[in-house]
């Protein structure tokens, strides 16, 4: 049980480090969403009389991967240090593969204009994010594997000379 100089003390010590990810979170998210959301608003007011809103679909897009994005930098860096960071990174690989796929329907995109079908095959561009996010997460096991190792090697016993 801890007392109440220990509490003091573990958010005294604990108080930069959710600083840091707050502010990390924000940041993130302002990048993620906020810029986008105006550059769509902005792109989306200059278009002709008549041209779809090929935004919209991908607004709610923004909105989620801003928020997996900030959550996992926030729970990484508030695990800093420890194997939970590991494996918060390796989550984020994950789950970021899943979603490429997704907002990029498995790679064909298919669009109605007036009279017109368009359809854009962005396969190899799904196939280079894929690779992308693919050495995020060997990168992310590495280091987990690193993490896990030096833990080892420090808890051995140091041998003496004789």
């Amino acid at each position: 049980m801890l007392e109440n100089g220990d509490t003091k003390s573990l958010l005294r010590n604990m108080f930069p480090k959710i600083a840091k990810a707050v502010i990390k979170g924000l940041l993130w998210f302002v990048f993620l969403y906020v810029l986008p959301t105006f550059m769509f608003s902005f792109l989306v007011s200059n278009l002709p009389e008549g041209a779809p809103n090929i935004f919209s679909h991908y607004e709610q897009l923004a909105l989620v991967f801003a928020v997996v994005v900030v959550f996992f930098v926030v729970a990484s860096e508030l695990t800093c240090g420890t194997i939970f960071q590991h494996a918060f990174n390796i989550g984020r690989a994950l789950i970021l593969m899943v979603f490429v796929v997704y907002a990029l329907e498995g790679g064909i995109i298919t669009m109605e204009f007036q009279n017109m079908h368009i359809i854009a095959d962005l396969t190899i561009y799904l196939v280079v994010l894929l690779a992308i996010n693919l050495v995020g997460l060997a990168k992310s096991v590495f280091q987990a594997i690193s993490f896990l190792s030096e833990k080892a090697e420090s808890q051995l016993p140091t041998p003496s000379p004789k």
